[in-house]
C-alpha cells in the first residue's frame, strides 16, 4: 500500500512540474513572438528612387529599411533618401551632403516637401539637378495620395539653375528603368 501511495505522489508530482514546465515553455515562446512583431513594427521598409551610378539618365528604384521614427511612411522615404547611402554600386547619391528635410505637409494630392538650403548646392549640373528632383519627385509618388510634388527650400519654392522648380512637379516615368511605372 506504501508503495502504490509512493507511486500516486510521484506521479502527481511529476505531471505538476511538467506543466509548470509547458506554461512556461508556452508563455516564452509568446513572449518571444510579441518581442519579433514590435521589432518588425519598428522597422520600415520603403522605396526610395536613387540615380544609375553609370551615369545614364535613368531612376532605379531601391528598397530601403529604416528604423521607424513615429512619422509617416512618406516622411521617413525623404529622410531615407537624404540620409542613407546606397546599398549597391549600381546606384549614385545625389543628394547633397548635409541636406536635412524640414517639413512634409499633402494638400489636394500635392506634397510640399521642405528642405534646408544644402539642397540647392552650388556648382551643381544639369544632370544632378534633374536626378535630384525626379529622385524626390518619384520616392513621393510611390505613395497613392501623392500626384504632384512641391520642392520649397526653407520655406519657399525652390529656384533650380537648370530646372523649373516653380510649379509642382509630376512623376517622370521616362527617367525610369523600362519607363516603370
Amino acid at each position: 500500500m506504501r508503495k502504490f501511495i509512493l507511486f500516486l505522489v510521484l506521479l502527481t508530482s511529476f505531471t505538476f512540474f511538467a506543466g509548470c514546465s509547458n506554461t512556461a515553455d508556452q508563455a516564452g515562446a509568446k513572449a518571444s513572438t510579441t518581442q519579433n512583431q514590435v521589432q518588425k513594427k519598428s522597422e520600415q521598409k520603403l522605396v526610395v528612387y536613387r540615380a544609375a551610378a553609370n551615369g545614364t539618365e535613368t531612376l532605379l528604384p531601391e528598397t530601403v529599411t529604416i528604423a521607424d521614427n513615429g512619422k509617416s511612411a512618406m516622411e521617413n522615404a525623404l529622410v531615407a533618401l537624404i540620409s542613407t547611402k546606397p546599398q549597391d554600386a549600381k546606384f549614385a547619391d545625389v543628394v547633397p551632403i548635409g541636406t536635412k528635410l524640414l517639413g512634409l505637409k499633402v494638400d489636394k494630392n500635392i506634397a510640399y516637401a521642405d528642405f534646408s538650403k544644402e539642397l540647392l548646392k552650388k556648382n551643381q549640373g544639369s544632370y544632378e539637378e534633374m536626378m535630384l528632383a525626379y529622385a524626390i519627385v518619384n520616392t513621393l509618388t510611390e505613395f497613392p495620395e501623392v500626384k504632384k510634388v512641391q520642392i520649397l527650400v526653407e520655406g519657399k519654392k525652390a529656384v533650380g539653375g537648370h530646372m523649373d522648380l516653380e510649379e509642382p512637379l509630376t512623376r517622370n516615368t521616362t527617367l525610369l528603368a523600362n519607363g516603370k511605372q
